[in-house]
């Protein structure tokens, strides 16, 4: 028999936290749990903390939907992210979700349950342990990729779909694009352009995305591509990123398709006979799909992307991301 009992909430000072904010986290948590089916008796929700990293890996190996542990290593870094850990009776890691505060928007990520904790109510506390804490940093939309197991405990939530996301693959040598005119100049990005590219990513994606950058950039120097104008305006850029058994091309954004193009043609020029892998966001009417097409890319369906609260106009702002950071595909 299933009890009705909320887990308990306890919550760590992590680091980057003063002692006002841990007082906000918890207590927007704790008002949130009390909205929730309860999720069996015993069970405790509480902050991540240093000890858990080791089960946190072996919780993943066993959920094998949940996302490449690579992510999970490099949004740990990120200022303001937190992640709640659910406990089981005799000391079982059942559970976990992260939260990554960007500004307006929140991602909700990692979420994973173990087998023979599922239906329990779990998912459901845990995905609410998360969304409180990111509207308590200020989201005002909180965006997650679901796996298909999970879009009804989602939507129970209150997300929307917005589109399935669709992962392109190429394997071998690219066909040759059409002949190009060269009108945008295309150059390594360096650090010092990182502050323009912040600000071009921020008006473009509605979100600060400056610390996932700069961390990618960081793991895989000299991987950036820039395109600028003849004006020297930054018109899209660039970022691989190697990761399992193929290059991962990701944020790829462009003002047209031209541009995306250019980009594309110079990244696929340098990465040599390594398989390359993007990950497009949003609906089929992209012209992500078909560039990709164009060079030989073959694509499949996966997660669905899905939203709660108010819409980010993301894309109305001339820029459209042809390919999403690999960290925030999860």
């Amino acid at each position: 028999m299933v009890s009705t009992h909320t887990p308990e909430i306890e919550g760590n000072v992590p680091l980057f936290t003063t002692k006002e904010d841990v007082e906000v986290d918890e207590t927007s948590a704790r008002n949130e749990q009390r909205n929730v089916a309860g999720s069996g008796s015993g069970f405790r929700i509480r902050q991540m903390d240093d000890a858990d990293l080791g089960r946190i890996l072996e919780l993943r190996s066993v959920v094998r939907w949940a996302a490449d542990p690579r992510a999970f290593d490099l949004l740990r870094g990120v200022r303001d992210a937190r992640w709640a850990v659910a406990g089981a009776p005799g000391g079982t890691l059942a559970g976990m979700v992260g939260a990554v505060p960007l500004g307006s928007i929140g991602i909700l990520c990692h979420l994973a349950v173990r087998d023979g904790y599922r239906g329990l109510g779990l998912g459901a506390t845990l995905s609410s342990w998360a969304v409180a804490y990111l509207k308590s940093r200020g989201a005002k939309t909180v965006r997650l990729y679901s796996t298909r197991q999970a879009e009804g405990l989602y939507r129970r939530l209150g997300f929307r779909a917005l589109g399935a996301r669709t992962v392109y693959r190429l394997e071998g040598a690219p066909r040759g694009p059409r002949a190009l005119e060269w009108a945008y100049g295309v150059e390594t990005l360096t650090f010092a352009d990182l502050p323009e590219l912040y600000g071009v990513d921020r008006w473009g994606y509605g979100a600060d995305r400056s610390h996932l950058v700069f961390a990618t950039l960081r793991l895989h120097p000299g991987k950036g591509l820039l395109a600028r104008d003849s004006s020297g305006r930054i018109k899209g850029y660039l970022i691989r990123s190697a990761g399992g058994d193929a290059i991962h091309l990701g944020p790829f954004v462009a003002a047209t398709p031209h541009v995306a193009r250019l980009l594309l043609t110079r990244a696929l020029g340098e990465t040599g006979p390594s398989p390359v892998r993007v990950v497009v966001p949003g609906p089929d009417t992209n012209p992500a799909h078909a560039l990709l097409r164009e060079f030989g890319f073959e694509g499949r369906k996966d997660r669905l992307q899905m939203e709660l609260g108010e819409g980010t106009g993301e894309g109305s702002v001339g820029l459209v991301h042809y390919g999403t950071t690999p960290y925030m595909a999860t």
